[in-house]
């Protein structure tokens, strides 16, 4: 497998404004025409990247597929009919997780202020973390947001930040933790798992799984894992809770995406550990981003994903506990 950064990206990015493809989309002052021949040349960068890296690419026609996308290119009658034509042909294969990122969204999710040309706010990037300590009860409640960024420094704060919260909400000894996944919609799992590892416990809490490699997903002292790589580490040492057995449920629901699923399996088969909730939104594979020439971003499903027993899991995870939460 690939040593790059894999990331899974959150459905809301794909329903961005047309105004967000580039410089020549819906409005461009460019002509029909050359929309369509810059769009050609994203074509051809994308099809050779699918072709080499789809985790399915075994079972798809290619031939087939390229001729039809040409022929639709070609006939396109306005620039963002043009520029759809990669997401299109991951609607002719049925693929829901890959699609191209436009360059201010690509932009913005790698902090590249040039091109952006001022700095994002906190809240474009990161979700809220919610926390609450119920003492009486020896219980306490962790929600673990989305993070929309690359960027390494923001994430080391999101995985300091949940640490630090895990730490406070410890300091009694707490032995149940709630861990609210309903509003995490994806974006980079690695801070998520980085954040949460006091709860997960060191050692493999997942896999990617690919035709050729079954690469370990992992925790450990403050550091989440690709393999032997290190993908996101807090900046001090890793905490470690006061107890070592602890009951911990995991709430789920639709809205529950992407790398939230990915945080979700990484409870799955953890002993003390259960799902309540709703099924997910079922994009349980992993993607990784291919920069194009024009600034957007190839976000593309390159292997599965599978729980630490080692089980693959294809589209919705299914709770232990079927139930109904209100996540407000």
């Amino acid at each position: 497998m690939q040593k790059v950064l894999i990331l899974f990206i959150a459905v809301y990015i794909i329903a961005l404004p047309h105004t967000l493809y580039g410089k020549s989309m819906t409005g461009c002052s460019d002509t029909t025409a050359i929309c369509i021949q810059q769009a050609n040349q994203r074509l051809d960068e994308v099809l050779t990247l699918m072709q080499k890296h789809y985790y399915k690419k075994n079972a798809v026609n290619w031939d087939s597929l390229i001729t039809a996308a040409r022929s639709r290119l070609a006939a396109s009658t306005d620039c963002f009919n043009a520029w759809e034509t990669v997401n299109w042909c991951f609607r002719q294969m049925n693929e829901s997780h890959s699609f191209i990122m436009p360059a201010a969204s690509a932009a913005l999710y790698n902090n590249d202020t040039a091109y952006l040309k001022r700095k994002p706010r906190i809240t474009q990037l990161v979700g809220e973390i919610k926390a609450e300590h119920m003492n009486d009860k020896g219980i306490a409640y962790l929600s673990v947001p989305w993070i929309g960024t690359s960027d390494s420094a923001i994430c080391s704060l999101l995985a300091d930040s949940l640490q630090q919260t895990i730490a406070t909400l410890d300091q009694t000894g707490v032995s149940k933790w709630i861990i609210d996944l309903r509003k995490n919609t994806g974006g980079n799992c690695w801070p998520m798992l980085a954040g949460i590892g006091p709860l997960l416990g060191d050692g493999i809490c997942g896999y990617f799984v690919s035709y050729t490699e079954k690469v370990p997903i992992s925790y450990r002292n403050g550091a989440a894992m690709q393999g032997n790589n290190i993908r996101c580490k807090v900046t001090k040492a890793g905490y470690k809770t006061k107890k070592d057995k602890k009951w911990i449920i995991v709430l789920t629901g639709p809205q529950t995406s992407s790398s939230g699923e990915i945080l979700a399996l990484a409870f799955k088969g953890k002993e003390q550990a259960l799902l309540y909730g709703q099924p997910t939104a079922g994009l349980t594979t992993a993607n990784t981003t291919y920069q194009l020439s024009d600034n957007s971003m190839l976000i593309l499903t390159i292997c599965q994903e599978a729980d630490r027993t080692g089980k693959v899991h294809e589209g919705k995870i299914y709770p232990d506990q079927i139930i109904n939460t209100a996540s407000d």
